[in-house]
């Protein structure tokens, strides 16, 4: 009996790790931070798309083998012969070395079956679909072998099952991206968009402005480009929004057992939480300090990105699902959490975002000067229309996509010159790739490697900035080279417009209450909350999305009230919180996916990304209607045909 407190031996990407034999090694170490998969139980053995690990020597390999294969075979397409049929025949033949029936041609033909398998496959599914039980018959052969000498019935345990990919991993909701676009391709687009729906109930919102964690991990990089994800969430989403199907009666009846929750905000992370807890049976309300929904994404974000109607549409469903919503209601005004639990409200989710603006720290700032405007402030003012003072020359001041939408803005509200300074290079800039170069190719003049020290200011109006060269150094906090000045180098852009955008900070004084306990703020001024459940310092009270991380993503915020949702239906039904089983199995998938060098022959015809069709810079610089105008059938068709279904199926045997 091996112990239970590292690993003993293990086979991933052909790399063996023999701890019986003092080879620790790195990998090791990684696998054994994961070895709790929950408290009291521990990790016994893992199989995965490239070998496998084992933790303790009592463990039924074989069965392992045997269940894995199963989730194979239910998990494959069935649209080539070697997945269809090569794994059924694996799986019975493993069956059949359980029940004691096994025979010694059973194994060569198992070794043979999972070379064609993995030769003749045509996606990534099946091509990865045998490797550990290839890994376990080299190195366990004489098990194998004693199983079907002994011919004994071997109980077949239950595990624990994970069925994913690199993009679901690196998309923070966990959509299953290859299932919609695999029915995208067969023009089965409500189905498509059932599937995503599961977990984002915002799928044309995030077909136009995710920034795409998912493509930065497809696997298709590696042969020529990623599968343009978001752009295929967008057509299916954009498709169905507009047909017969959305016309049904998306009413959810009340559960018996229903509580009442209140969220405050209704932002991505606001939203998404009301509608997965209304999708629990809960009853819920919105408390909302704007006139209308959708937070900062629809304060924050320009037409030309991502039309109001759009947002509104999404977030009527959610309404017409049961959820009530309260709009002019501000915390700490109109409303304390104190006062909603004296009004019988059981659970409460805080969703405030991060709506107030980060100064540049320079001498004039506080007097507000003409010609002055917090990005933030400036794109609340574009979004609702109301009268900005623009001038002939604007200098936008930051690197993030709040610091490109200022910037375009300008443009589109009749600026004739827009500058964009940013101390670090292009290269570090955190926006969307995709932004910098329809910023760039809109005319703004990018001015990298520069800071603004000090405001030019006559008569109470903005003159101009005067900006210092930098250079990068030595990484900082945040592994990023810190830019430093260099001395005598200062210039000056006239102007009479400037827009910080360099942050955004959460206003966390609505949360003070008279008298009553309120949840505990970070040395961020931030919601204190659990990471990993998302509860704050009072009992019931859950927070997420931007108030608890800072400006993050749209996408973030609404996995966040993903999260949430099932944090609060266990605490209102059991009591307690704790991670969910999908959230244990992955991280054991992080730490095994981290030990990849995904050394792999890739499969596909090379066919390049399908561009996103857009209007010309000359037709769009002068509205705010959408720029981007979405794929056609025929391209959505051809662009999911590139996905190659990188599915990754991961297999834990535990103690208990």
């Amino acid at each position: 009996m091996g112990t239970l407190d590292k690993l003993l031996f293990g086979v991933w990407n052909g790399q063996i790790t023999d701890c019986h034999q003092d080879q620790e090694q790195n990998r090791c170490e990684e696998l054994e931070k994961i070895i709790d998969f929950e408290p009291g139980n521990k990790i016994s053995a893992i199989l995965g798309w490239q070998g496998f690990f084992l933790f303790d020597e009592s463990v039924d390999l074989i069965d392992m083998a045997r269940a894995y294969m199963d989730v194979v075979q239910r998990e494959s397409c069935g649209k080539c012969v070697p997945c269809r049929m090569g794994t059924r025949v694996a799986a019975d033949i493993l069956t059949r070395i359980v029940e004691g029936k096994g025979t010694e041609e059973d194994l060569q033909t198992l070794r043979t079956i999972g070379q064609v398998v993995k030769a003749g496959s045509m996606c990534e599914l099946g091509h990865s679909s045998m490797n550990a039980v290839l890994a376990l018959l080299d190195h366990f052969e004489d098990e194998f072998h004693r199983a079907v000498s002994d011919a004994k019935y071997r109980q077949k345990h239950t595990y624990h099952i994970k069925v994913t990919a690199p993009c679901i991993e690196a998309c923070p909701e966990r959509l299953d991206i290859p299932k919609y676009i695999e029915l995208i391709k067969s023009t089965r687009y409500s189905d498509s968009l059932s599937v995503i729906q599961e977990k984002n109930p915002l799928p044309a919102v995030c077909g136009r402005v995710c920034v795409r964690f998912c493509e930065f991990a497809c696997r298709r990089a590696k042969l020529d480009d990623p599968v343009s994800i978001k752009n295929l969430k967008r057509f299916v989403s954009d498709v169905e929004m507009g047909a017969a199907v959305k016309k049904h009666d998306p009413i959810v009846a009340i559960s018996p057992d229903a509580r009442k929750i209140a969220v405050v905000g209704a932002g991505p992370a606001g939203m998404t939480a009301a509608y997965h807890l209304r999708l629990k049976g809960h009853h819920v309300e919105i408390f909302e300090a704007l006139n209308e929904p959708g937070g900062m994404a629809a304060m924050g974000i320009p037409d030309y990105r991502l039309p109001r109607e759009v947002l509104g549409a999404e977030f009527d469903m959610i309404r017409k699902m049961g959820v009530e919503i309260h709009y002019g209601k501000v915390l700490g005004r109109d409303f304390t959490l104190g006062g909603l639990k004296h009004n019988g409200f059981d659970a409460f989710f805080i969703g405030i975002g991060a709506q107030k603006g980060t100064l540049l720290g320079l001498k004039g700032e506080d007097t507000e000067p003409k010609g002055y405007f917090p990005g933030i402030e400036f794109l609340r003012k574009v979004n609702m229309n109301e009268p900005i003072e623009t001038g002939t020359v604007a200098v936008v001041v930051g690197g993030g996509n709040v610091a490109m939408d200022c910037a375009r803005s300008s443009l589109r509200l009749g600026v004739e010159n827009v500058h964009l300074v940013y101390r670090r290079s292009k290269e570090e800039m955190p926006a969307d790739v995709e932004e910098i170069h329809d910023a760039m190719d809109e005319g703004i003049e990018f001015h990298f490697l520069s800071h603004p020290v000090r405001l030019l200011i006559e008569n109470d109006r903005v003159t101009g900035v005067e900006c210092v060269r930098m250079v990068l150094g030595e990484p900082d906090a945040s592994g990023r080279r810190r830019p430093v000045p260099v001395q005598g180098s200062e210039f000056t852009i006239p102007c009479d417009m400037i827009i910080p955008a360099i942050g955004q900070k959460v206003d966390t004084e609505c949360l003070n209450e008279n008298g009553e306990r309120t949840p505990e703020i970070s040395r961020w001024n931030t919601v204190a909350a659990d990471p990993d459940t998302l509860e704050t310092s009072i009992e019931g009270v859950f927070s997420g999305g931007d108030c608890v991380t800072g400006p993050a993503t749209l996408i973030e915020a609404m996995a966040a009230g993903f999260r949430v949702s099932n944090s609060i239906d266990q605490y209102l039904r059991e009591g307690v919180v704790t991670l969910t089983e999908e959230e244990r199995m992955s991280r054991v998938f992080r730490a095994v996916s981290s030990l990849d060098n995904d050394d792999v022959d890739l499969l596909g015809r090379g066919a390049r990304r399908i561009k996103m069709p857009m209007r010309s810079v000359q037709d769009r610089v002068d509205d705010f209607k959408e720029v981007e105008t979405g794929l056609s059938p025929e391209d959505a068709l051809m662009e999911a045909d590139r996905c190659l279904r990188c599915y990754r199926i991961l297999l834990v045997a535990t103690e208990k």
